[in-house]
């Protein structure tokens, strides 16, 4: 119980004393930055066409390319949203025919 009441003591004595190593001032600053987008370019086109591939295949990785929704790249973003709802589509039209053929006895 001592051991416990000194190391209690010590880590407070150590963080009411200790100080940074790099200097603190007191004004605050901040500092505003504009993002400028441009649309149109070729960067975006390619990357929208390399998301659309990467949404387009997810299903046959089960789904974990779709982890790069959270890459800051707008273009890229919806090129995966339209590739895996153009493959969603193609799914529910292959799963549904099947389903539909096997009710009419083919």
């Amino acid at each position: 119980m001592k051991k416990l009441i000194l190391i209690l003591i010590t880590l407070t004595t150590l963080t009411n004393v200790s100080y940074a190593s790099y200097p603190v001032t007191e004004s605050l600053q901040t500092e505003i930055i504009e993002n400028a987008t441009i649309l149109n370019t070729p960067e975006s086109s390619l990357y929208m066409i390399l998301g659309f591939f990467v949404g387009f295949f997810s299903w046959f990785l089960l789904l974990l390319p779709l982890l790069l929704l959270f890459v800051p790249n707008k273009s890229f973003r919806i090129g995966i949203i339209s590739g895996f709802l153009v493959m969603l589509i193609l799914l529910v039209f292959f799963l549904g025919g099947i389903g539909f053929g096997s009710v009419m006895g083919g």
